[in-house]
C-alpha cells in the first residue's frame, strides 16, 4: 500500500513552516544543548545511539506500536540480551546500559536487576557478600529483583507482613509469606525474569522485630529457570502501559536461607542471634537505595517530558488550523494564545528538571561519600530533598505529557504519535517508590521537625532547607515580608527569596495547627501544598544555580533567564491562594500583574520556542513520532505508518473476516 502519486502538493509545506521556526533562532542550538544536558549524559546517548544503529534488526523501535504484549516482551529481551552481550564484549559499560534503557524507554525485563538489585548490594553488603552475590549479579550470573511492596502495603514500609526469622539451630533465616496480603507486588523483573529477589521483609530474632531489612531470596533455578521449593512467582498480567516489564507477584513458604543472605552492612546478626548495628548508624540508611532510584526518576523524568514537549511544539507549530484576519492561510496553532498557554511554561519547568536532576545527583553524590565516612547527617534531609523532587518531576512529568497529548488533539490520540507510549510507560513514576502523596509526608514531616528545633533553640544542620527557614524563620518564628511585582520581574533573589517565603509561611502555619491539636490526618490536604511549596522553591534554586555556572555574557542567557522567571510566574500563577495568605497578602492587583506578566513572558518565549525543544537533543529514533518528526514531514509519515497496519496488509485475514462476519451480514436475508 502506498500514497498515491500526483497529490498536490501543501503550501506551505509542513517542513517549511519547521524550518522558519527554527530560522528565528536568537541562540545556537547546539551550545543550548551542551549547557542543558550535561556532558556525560551527551557523550552516552551518542555512544549508544551509534551502536544501535549498527544493528536496526534488534534495537528498532518502529514495530512496537503493532506488537502485542508477548511480541513486545520478547522484543524488550532480545534488546537486553544483546545489550548484555555488548557489556561483556567491552563495547558497553554498565552506566552506557543504563542510558541505552533510558534511550529505548521500553523498560525491558533486565531493568530492575540494573536500577534496584545491583545497587542496594553495592550499597548495603558486606565485602564478603558482594564476593558472593554482586560479583555473579554483575557477570549477569544470577538475575535480580526488588521485592518491597505488597498487595496490602505500598508505600507504608513499616507496616510490610513478610518475615525474616533467624533460626538458631541452623544458622539460618525462614522468609515468609504468612498471607496473601504479605504477596510481593507489581516487583519488577520478578514475573518471568529474576532468579534472587531481594526482598525487604520485617527481620525477627529471638521473637525480637527489628524493621525491615533486605535479604537476598533465590527463587528460580539458574539451570532450567524453574520456581524453587516453596517459591510461588509468576507475573501480574497486562497493564494500563509499561507493558515490556514483567511486574510480578512472589509468595514464599518457610523458604530457609543460610545467614549470610541478609545484608549486613548496616545491621548485623552473629551466629547464635545477637544482632548489632555500626555505632552513629541511621537506621534508615537502609533507604538508600530508593533515594537512589528516586534521582534516577528525576533525570528519566526530564527526558521523557524533554520526549513529549519536542514532540508537541513541533506539531503545534507545522498544524494549522481556521484563518487569521490577517492572512490569507490558516495559523499555526502554536500562534493561539490557549495553545502557548498550556505548551510554553512546560517547555520552562522541562528546563528547570534538566538543571535539576544534575544538581540533585550531585547532591546525593555528595551525601553518599559523607555517609561511606560514618557521618549519616545529611540523610534526612537527602531522603526529605528525594521525596519532593521525586514528586514534584512525576507529577509535572506525567501531567504535562498529557497536555502535550491533548494539545495535539485527535492526532495525539494515535499510537503514531507516540505520546500515548509515553505516558503509559511515565504513569507509574507516580505511586512507584512511594505514591507522591505520601511521599509528601516525608518531605513535611522533615520541615516540621525543623521548625520545632528552630522554635525550641536546638541546633540544625547546615543545608538549603535550613537556610531558608533560618531565614524567615529566626528562633522559628516568622517574620512578615513585603514583596513588590517589578521586583519579582527582574530580581531571581528576590523571586527565589518569595518562594522560600511562601514555604517558611506555610510551614509555620502547619507547626502552630499541630502544635494547637490538630491531627495529622486532618493536616494532609495543608501537607500536600506545603510539599509543593518547598520542591517549587528547590527546583528553582537549582535552576538558578545551573545558570549560574553559565558566563552572564552568553548569548543563551537572555533566553534561560527569561524561562526561569516564566517558570517562577506560572508557579505563582498556578497557586496563586499561597499569595493571598501570606502574612502580608498579595492585592488582586498584584495577582493581576502577575499574569500579566506572565502572559507577556509565554509570548516572548513562544518565539524561540522550536530551537528550545530542539537543544533537547531527541533523535527521530528516540522519538519514535510521526507527530515529531525532525524534518516535519508529518502528515506523509503518519499515513505511511498507518498503510503498514498488518490490519491493511494481511489478505488472508481480510478474506477470513469477509466469509465469517462481513458477508453474513451483506447477503442476509431481510425480514424488514
Amino acid at each position: 500500500m502506498q500514497i498515491p502519486k500526483g497529490l498536490a502538493p501543501m503550501v506551505p509545506s509542513t517542513e517549511d513552516a519547521l524550518a522558519a521556526e527554527r530560522s528565528k533562532a536568537a541562540f545556537k542550538v547546539s551550545d543550548m544543548h551542551q549547557f542543558i544536558v550535561d556532558s556525560d549524559m551527551r557523550t552516552k546517548v551518542a555512544k549508544v545511539e551509534a551502536l544501535m544503529g549498527e544493528e536496526p534488526e534488534t534495537f528498532s523501535l518502529r514495530k512496537v506500536y503493532f506488537m502485542s504484549r508477548q511480541e513486545k516482551m520478547e522484543h524488550a529481551l532480545a534488546i537486553g540480551k544483546r545489550l548484555i552481550e555488548l557489556l561483556k564484549e567491552g563495547k558497553l559499560s554498565g552506566d552506557d546500559i543504563s542510558i541505552a534503557d533510558m534511550v529505548l524507554d521500553i523498560n525491558g525485563p533486565f531493568g530492575l536487576h540494573r536500577a534496584m538489585f545491583i545497587p542496594t548490594l553495592q550499597n548495603q553488603a558486606t565485602v564478603e557478600q558482594q564476593e558472593l552475590f554482586l560479583r555473579p549479579a554483575l557477570n549477569y550470573e544470577i538475575l535480580g529483583c526488588y521485592a518491597q511492596t505488597e498487595i496490602g502495603h505500598g508505600s507504608n514500609v513499616q507496616g510490610l507482613e513478610t518475615t525474616c526469622t533467624y533460626v538458631p539451630e541452623t544458622d539460618e533465616f525462614e522468609v515468609h509469606s504468612p498471607s496473601v496480603r504479605a504477596c510481593k507486588w507489581w516487583i519488577g523483573s520478578l514475573g518471568v525474569t529474576a532468579t534472587h529477589a531481594m526482598v525487604m521483609a520485617q527481620l525477627i530474632v529471638g521473637g525480637k522485630r527489628h524493621g525491615p531489612c533486605p535479604v537476598v531470596v533465590p527463587i528460580r533455578s539458574t539451570v532450567d529457570h524453574q520456581p524453587l521449593e516453596g517459591v510461588t512467582v509468576g507475573d501480574l498480567g497486562p497493564k494500563f502501559g509499561f507493558n515490556t516489564m514483567d511486574n510480578g507477584f512472589l509468595l514464599l513458604n518457610r523458604v530457609r536461607v543460610p545467614r549470610i543472605n541478609l545484608l549486613q552492612r548496616y545491621i548485623t546478626v552473629s551466629p547464635g542471634g545477637k544482632v548489632s548495628r555500626p555505632a552513629n548508624v541511621d537506621p534508615k540508611v537502609a533507604y538508600g537505595t530508593m533515594v537512589y532510584v528516586r534521582t534516577q526518576i528525576v533525570r528519566n523524568m526530564s527526558q521523557v517530558l524533554a520526549k513529549a514537549t519536542t514532540v508537541a511544539v513541533r506539531y503545534a507549530a507545522v498544524r494549522r488550523q481556521f484563518k487569521s484576519e490577517s492572512s490569507a492561510l490558516e495559523s499555526p496553532v502554536l500562534d493561539y494564545s490557549m495553545v502557548q498557554y498550556r505548551l510554553i511554561p512546560l517547555v520552562a519547568q522541562n528546563y528547570a528538571m534538566f538543571a535539576t536532576s544534575q544538581a540533585f545527583l550531585a547532591h546525593y553524590q555528595r551525601s553518599m561519600v559523607e555517609m561511606d565516612k560514618g557521618n549519616f547527617a545529611p540523610l534526612k534531609e537527602l531522603h526529605a530533598t528525594a521525596c519532593g523532587l521525586k514528586r514534584w518531576t512525576s507529577d509535572v512529568g506525567v501531567a504535562g505529557i498529557d497536555t502535550c497529548r491533548h494539545v495535539c488533539g485527535g492526532h495525539g490520540f494515535s499510537q503514531f504519535s507516540g505520546l500515548n507510549e509515553f505516558y503509559g510507560n511515565a504513569y507509574p513514576n507516580i505511586i512507584w517508590e512511594g505514591d507522591n502523596y505520601v511521599l509528601s509526608q516525608q518531605t513535611v514531616r522533615y520541615l516540621v521537625s525543623q521548625v520545632r528545633a528552630l522554635r525550641a533553640g536546638k541546633p540544625v544542620a547546615e543545608n538549603q532547607t535550613t537556610r531558608y527557614l533560618q531565614r524567615h524563620m529566626p528562633q522559628g518564628q516568622l517574620h512578615a515580608a513585603a514583596f513588590d511585582v517589578s521586583q519579582l520581574l527582574v530580581q531571581k533573589e528576590a523571586q527565589l527569596d518569595l518562594l522560600a517565603f511562601r514555604s517558611a509561611s506555610m510551614a509555620s502555619a502547619l507547626v502552630d495547627a499541630l502544635d494547637a491539636g490538630r491531627s495529622w490526618n486532618h493536616s494532609l490536604v495543608d501537607v500536600q501544598r506545603l510539599c509543593d511549596a518547598h520542591s517549587d522553591f528547590i527546583v528553582a534554586s537549582y535552576f538558578r544555580q545551573h545558570l549560574d555556572t553559565l558566563d552572564a555574557q552568553s548569548p543563551l542567557m537572555p533566553h534561560l533567564e527569561k524561562l526561569a522567571t516564566l517558570l517562577f510566574l506560572y508557579t505563582l500563577e498556578q497557586h496563586s491562594a499561597d499569595l493571598f495568605r501570606l502574612p502580608r497578602p498579595f492585592t488582586p492587583e498584584m495577582v493581576a500583574q502577575v499574569e500579566r506578566a506572565l502572559a507577556r513572558a509565554i509570548e516572548e518565549v513562544r518565539e524561540q520556542a522550536v530551537p528550545l525543544v530542539d537543544a533537547f537533543g531527541i533523535s527521530d529514533f528516540r522519538l519514535n513520532s510521526a507527530l515529531g518528526r525532525s524534518d516535519g514531514k508529518v502528515y506523509d509519515s503518519y499515513l505511511e505508518w498507518a498503510m503498514e497496519d498488518p490490519l491493511n496488509n494481511d489478505e488472508g485475514l481480510r478474506r477470513e473476516w469477509f466469509e465469517k462476519y462481513y458477508k453474513p451480514v451483506l447477503h442476509a436475508k431481510s425480514r424488514l
